[in-house]
């Protein structure tokens, strides 16, 4: 898999895409931490209302939900990457120089665990560097967040590999992921939660893990599930886990039986 991964690296190292995105997340999740936390410190009635959103625990809370903002950057560098290889033929070239059709799928989805740890392992650091500036609270409190953004990383970049691998063009692929991840899916969670059956929402697959990690968006969602009770915890991974492993799925099929 190490070998698979370094030829997938030389692949993008020299793309300069890949660099803008991913530095525009790397520099992105702080950036905002910062703006966040300057606004809540800075206004009386919200840091009344919120407390001590970036200090331990609730940092790690905090912090994965600031990322989760930024999320779709990884997504969007995530179906460059796949479409690219569609229009290119690479799977062709790379069979020809002695890959099997199993190593191919085995390099991008090793893609995408990769971008998934380094999306949970940028949150850890800066949630850590935010909880001890603000120097108050148990550290090893509310650590299962840091499970909990793996699984948001994973089902927002699931969902980015699934239309790049079914979509060859990739403007239209990343239109449609924006539109669905920004728009899309909050609009038809308040319907579904709202006109149909409250809570409903929470079985979408990027609402389930949104839920999973309320942030600051803790305290008008629990004023709006007042007298409702919301799925837990749990119930919430297992939803995530069943949408990544369906959207994997269908890629790991349409890649296995796609003609070369």
């Amino acid at each position: 898999m190490i070998q698979l991964l370094n030829i997938e690296w030389m692949k993008v190292k020299a793309y300069r895409t890949f660099w803008i995105l991913t530095i525009l997340f790397f520099v992105g999740v702080p950036l905002l931490n910062i703006a966040i936390e300057s606004f809540v410190s800075q206004t009386k009635e919200v840091s009344l209302l919120l407390g001590s959103p970036f200090a331990f625990p609730r940092v790690w809370d905090t912090t994965a939900w600031v990322a989760s903002m930024v999320t779709p950057v990884m997504g969007i560098m995530l179906i460059i990457f796949l479409t690219n290889e569609n229009n290119f033929r690479t799977v062709r070239q790379n069979i020809i120089d002695g890959w099997s059709r199993d190593q191919y799928i085995a390099a991008k989805f090793g893609v995408l665990i990769t971008t998934t740890l380094f999306i949970t392992l940028l949150i850890v650091v800066t949630a850590l560097i935010f909880g001890l500036k603000n120097g108050t609270g148990d550290a090893s409190e509310n650590m299962i967040y840091i499970f909990y953004a793996f699984v948001q990383s994973l089902a927002y970049l699931s969902l980015a590999f699934f239309l790049g691998v079914y979509m060859k063009r990739a403007g239209i692929a990343i239109g449609i992921y924006i539109m669905y991840a920004y728009v899309g899916e909050f609009v038809i969670a308040g319907i579904l939660d709202y006109k149909v059956v409250r809570h409903m929402g929470a079985f979408l697959p990027l609402e389930s893990t949104d839920r999973l990690i309320p942030g600051l968006s803790n305290f008008a969602r629990k004023l709006a599930q007042q007298g409702h009770t919301p799925p837990s915890d749990t119930q919430y991974v297992l939803i995530a886990l069943f949408y990544i492993a369906l959207f994997n799925f269908l890629s790991w099929r349409k890649i296995k039986k796609a003609d070369l």
